[in-house]
């Protein structure tokens, strides 16, 4: 079902200066520079890969998935999937169905997931509009089809989608960009954030966008639907949201609300006391940031970068009794600051076991961490090889141990023991992979089947593009220089 529909999808291109162009990516040629297919073409155009800041592919569908969220976390930020077979002091040996087997040099490996913490991933993205929509206290039940004629500037403003990343760049507030499923009960939402100006965005999770019953509005609900949203505002998040939670991220601090839709049609917020914690966010940056919430136990926890900012038991609200959401499982991002551009790409839906603790508790100078599946057994010491059996073999302060590597969540080695980051090479590329994986390196040639590249830390290598959704020709590390500079 994957392969038939993505096959039919066109690929698109995106330059530098934010120009793009649909049609189907042929290959790499010297230079190098891509090759390119456009039906109003007679023959293939080639474009220089310095032009060029990604290809999407298909859409952003694979032909094929890796077959297993098993993967190797370099210190370079490649996140290679595969299955490991082999680990001794000197290489970890990874067999994968993309470009067969990979042999990688232990002391470039920082973290190996046998069997990743956050489970099944339900959502990698944004590669296509597909399946989002966006929300206005004047359009709650969705924005009409934008009219490329329409000059009204009380109209609505709109988020813009990039081909891998919803940008808000509007000078006023009050659309809400959702996706009305996507999030298990126990879930963990991830997303790259960028921002200029202050931060004021509203992240809404488990929501269940539930409307009031028809004819039985009250005249307060009534008169909201037809007001527009001030900055900093969030008196109508229920009318968007239905019964929800939302995180209101600011440059430094954060509130939860819940918001809530009765059996009477009457809209409400519960407010939660604002929390400082360690947000130190700036007027203009970037961030990674991970939610992860049990939706029945109302458990809440945020990470910034990696680093633990906040956490909620049970969402006492106020000294509340918790209101449980009901069955919500799509998610939304609104921003409620005017002249507040913000970007949010890389969003990763999966589920979660329950875990509190941050990315980087679990990597130390000295020891080598070894986290179990049951999310709670931690062991530190010094991780040695994988026998015949497929246990890992492992010295810590009290002992020797051998575990099992299907009961082994996550090792992360000691950074003492990590070689130097390697600088990226000349014409670097990644290629991104459905439903996790990254790998760097420079291109040598391509059928726009297979990729023939050579990467820094694992040598030549040909890789089948069937799990691909991008390549990236062009990655900034800065949060300005990939956006549109109209605003």
């Amino acid at each position: 079902m994957i392969a038939a529909t993505a096959a039919d999808l066109p690929d698109l291109l995106r330059f530098t200066n934010d120009d793009q162009l649909r049609g189907g990516f042929r290959g790499i040629e010297d230079g190098p520079q891509v090759i390119w297919q456009h039906e109003d073409l007679a023959t293939p155009a080639v474009f220089k890969t310095t032009r060029i800041r990604h290809i999407v592919l298909r859409g952003g569908r694979p032909l094929k998935l890796p077959g297993t969220l098993s993967h190797a976390l370099l210190g370079n930020g490649d996140e290679v999937p595969g299955t490991i077979t082999a680990l001794d002091d000197a290489a970890v040996t990874l067999e994968t169905s993309y470009a067969g087997t990979l042999r990688i040099p232990r002391d470039r490996v920082s973290m190996l997931s046998p069997n990743p913490l956050g489970g099944r991933v339900s959502y990698y993205g944004p590669f296509a509009e597909d399946d989002w929509k966006m929300a206005h206290s004047s359009f709650p039940d969705g924005l009409p089809p934008a009219d490329s004629e329409d000059k009204d500037e009380k109209a609505p403003g709109r988020w813009v989608f990039s081909g891998s990343a919803w940008t808000w760049q509007d000078k006023n507030t009050g659309t809400a960009l959702i996706r009305e499923s996507g999030m298990p009960e126990r879930a963990v939402l991830r997303f790259d954030l960028a921002w200029k100006n202050r931060l004021n965005l509203a992240i809404a999770f488990h929501a269940d966008f539930a409307k009031p019953p028809a004819g039985n509005e009250p005249d307060a609900n009534a008169k909201e639907i037809k007001r527009v949203f001030e900055a900093m505002d969030a008196s109508g998040m229920p009318q968007l949201f239905g019964n929800s939670h939302v995180l209101q991220l600011y440059s430094n601090y954060l509130t939860l609300l819940r918001t809530s839709v009765d059996a009477d049609g009457k809209f409400s917020i519960q407010r939660e006391h604002h929390h400082s914690g360690n947000l130190r966010l700036g007027d203009a940056g970037r961030a990674t940031v991970e939610l992860r919430a049990n939706r029945r136990s109302g458990e809440i926890s945020l990470f910034i970068n990696g680093e633990f900012a906040a956490q909620w038991n049970g969402l006492e609200i106020s000294g509340e009794k918790p209101q449980l959401a009901r069955d919500g499982s799509g998610f939304g991002f609104m921003v409620l600051a005017e002249q507040s551009p913000v970007r949010i790409s890389d969003i990763i839906i999966s589920e979660w076991n329950g875990m509190p603790d941050s990315a980087r508790s679990l990597q130390v100078d000295a020891h080598d961490v070894v986290l179990m599946t049951n999310g709670t057994d931690r062991f530190a010491g010094r991780v040695g090889s994988l026998d015949e059996q497929g246990r890992i073999h492992f010295e810590g302060k009290h002992g020797r141990y051998q575990f099992p590597l299907e009961d082994v969540a996550e090792i992360r080695f000691a950074r003492d023991r990590l070689a130097s980051t390697l600088a990226a090479p000349e014409h670097n590329l990644i290629v991104r992979l459905a439903p996790i994986g990254r790998i760097s390196g420079q291109p040598v040639s391509s059928d726009g089947k297979m990729l023939g590249m050579v990467s820094p830390i694992m040598g030549r290598m040909n890789l089948s593009l069937e799990p691909a959704i991008m390549i990236d020709f062009n990655s900034s590390n800065t949060p300005i220089d990939d956006w549109n500079g109209d605003f």
